[in-house]
C-alpha cells in the first residue's frame, strides 16, 4: 500500500484499522442496493437486516468526522500551531473532487439513463456537490452521491467549527477543554435529533433529514471520538469507556449489531426504504444507525494492539485493499446494480448472492482503475513538496502513545 496516498497530515498518526472499515461501509451500501432492487429485502427474513445496511452512510460520516477533526483538536489541546486551513482544503479537494468528476463524466456519458442532469441546465449543482440542498436534485446525477454532497458540506463547516471551539475554549486547561467540548457535542446531537423530528412533523416532504443539519448526529459521533482520542493520548489513566472499547472490541461490535438488529426489527421500519415512515420510527432509525456506526468504529480508534477477532478481520490484506479503493466502489456501483438486475437466476438467497457478487466485482474493477489512474497520482501532491510528504510518511509510521 503506497504510504504517500494514505498518510494523515504531518504530526498525526495513522489509524490503519479504520481503512478497512471504509470497505465494510462501501459493501454495506452496495448490498443494500442489490437487495432492494433484487427484491431480497421484502422476500427473505434476512432482508430485515440487508435493508438496514444503508447504515453504511453513517459509518462513512463517523469515519470522516473522526479522521478530519482529530488533527484540529489535537493541535489545540497540545498547544501546537493550528492546522492550516488551506492545506486542509487542498487535501480534501485532491481526495474527493478529481475522482468524483471523472465518475460524473464517465457515468454521464455511458449511463445517462441513471445519471440525469449532469449535462443539463443545472450541471453545476452536480459537479459542485450541491445536490443534497434541494429535493429536486438530491438523488439526481450520480444518485448515491447525495451523501458525498453532505460530506462536502461538512468539509466546509469543519474549519469553522474548529475555529469556534478554539476561541470558545482557549481559556481552559486541556482537561477542561475536552470535557466541555464533549458536553457541547452531545447537546448539539440532541438538538439535531429534536430538529429533525420537528421538521419532519411540520414538513413531511422535506429532505432535511438527508442534509448536513439532519445528519449532524452521525458526524457528532466521529467528533466525539476525535476529541476523546486526542484528549487521552499520553494520559496514564483513561476513562472506563475508552478502556472498554480498547479491551473489548468484540463486545463493541456486538453492541453495533444490536443497534442494527433493533433498527431491523424493533422500531417499526418498513422493508421498503421509500415507504412512509412515522416520525418516531425515523428518529429511532437515525439514532440506532448512529449507534451502529459508533460502536463499530470506536474500538478501532482506541485499539492497543491486542489480538481480537475484529482486529484480525480488519488486518486482512484484501479488506485493507478494498478500503484503499472504497471511494471508487461507492461511486461506480450504481450502474451495475441496474445492469445486472436480470441475472437473478436461482432461488432468493443464491440469486441475491450472485447478483451482489457480480456488482461488487464490477465496481471493484472500476474502483481499482479510479484509484491507480486518478486518485493515487494526485494524492501524492496533497502535502505539497517532497520534504513534507517524507515527514508525513515518517510520522505516520510511528504509533501514537
Amino acid at each position: 500500500m503506497p504510504a504517500d496516498a494514505v498518510t494523515p497530515p504531518p504530526g498525526n498518526p495513522r489509524f490503519p484499522l479504520l481503512d478497512p472499515l471504509r470497505a465494510i461501509a462501501a459493501l454495506f451500501v452496495v448490498v443494500t442496493h442489490t437487495a432492494q432492487l433484487g427484491g431480497f429485502n421484502k422476500e427473505h427474513a434476512l432482508g430485515a437486516w440487508t435493508v438496514r445496511l444503508d447504515s453504511g452512510v453513517a459509518i462513512f460520516f463517523v469515519l470522516s468526522a473522526f479522521l478530519l477533526y482529530r488533527p484540529f483538536v489535537r493541535a489545540r489541546l497540545d498547544g501546537r500551531p493550528p492546522v492550516k486551513v488551506w492545506r486542509y482544503a487542498r487535501r480534501r479537494a485532491l481526495r474527493i473532487l478529481p475522482a468524483y468528476w471523472v465518475a460524473v463524466l464517465t457515468l454521464g456519458l455511458l449511463d445517462s439513463a441513471h445519471t440525469p442532469g449532469v449535462f443539463g441546465d443545472q450541471w453545476w449543482v452536480y459537479w459542485g456537490l450541491l445536490q443534497s440542498w434541494s429535493k429536486e436534485t438530491i438523488i439526481s446525477g450520480v444518485g448515491v452521491a447525495w451523501s458525498l454532497s453532505v460530506e462536502a458540506a461538512f468539509y466546509v463547516l469543519l474549519p469553522l467549527y474548529a475555529g469556534l471551539m478554539a476561541r470558545l475554549l482557549r481559556s481552559r486547561d486541556r482537561d477542561g477543554q475536552a470535557k466541555l467540548e464533549l458536553l457541547l457535542l452531545v447537546a448539539s446531537a440532541v438538538a439535531a435529533i429534536a430538529t429533525r423530528a420537528a421538521v419532519k412533523t411540520i414538513w413531511p416532504e422535506s429532505v432535511f433529514g438527508n442534509q448536513l443539519p439532519g445528519t449532524w448526529t452521525w458526524f457528532v459521533c466521529g467528533l466525539l471520538l476525535a476529541v476523546t482520542s486526542a484528549w487521552v493520548t499520553g494520559r496514564e489513566t483513561r476513562p472506563w469507556a475508552v478502556r472498554f472499547a480498547a479491551r473489548q472490541p468484540l463486545a463493541c461490535w456486538g453492541l453495533s449489531f444490536l443497534c442494527l438488529t433493533l433498527a431491523a426489527w424493533a422500531v417499526g421500519l418498513p422493508r421498503d426504504p421509500f415507504a412512509p415512515i412515522s416520525v418516531a420510527s425515523l428518529q429511532a432509525q437515525h439514532v440506532l444507525y448512529a449507534g451502529t456506526a459508533f460502536f463499530l468504529v470506536a474500538p478501532m480508534v482506541f485499539h492497543e494492539g491486542r489480538r481480537s477477532l475484529p482486529a484480525t478481520l480488519l488486518s486482512t490484506r484484501i479488506l485493507a485493499w478494498l478500503g484503499l479503493i472504497s471511494y471508487g466502489i461507492f461511486l461506480y456501483h450504481q450502474p451495475f446494480v441496474f445492469a445486472f438486475l436480470d441475472t437473478r437466476l436461482w432461488p432468493p438467497f443464491a440469486g441475491i448472492a450472485l447478483y451482489s457478487a457480480l456488482v461488487i466485482a464490477a465496481a471493484v474493477a472500476c474502483a481499482a482503475a479510479s484509484y491507480y489512474l486518478v486518485e493515487r497520482p494526485l494524492l501524492r501532491f496533497k502535502e505539497g513538496g517532497t520534504r513534507s510528504r517524507t515527514r508525513a510518511q515518517a510520522v505516520a509510521a510511528k504509533p501514537e502513545s
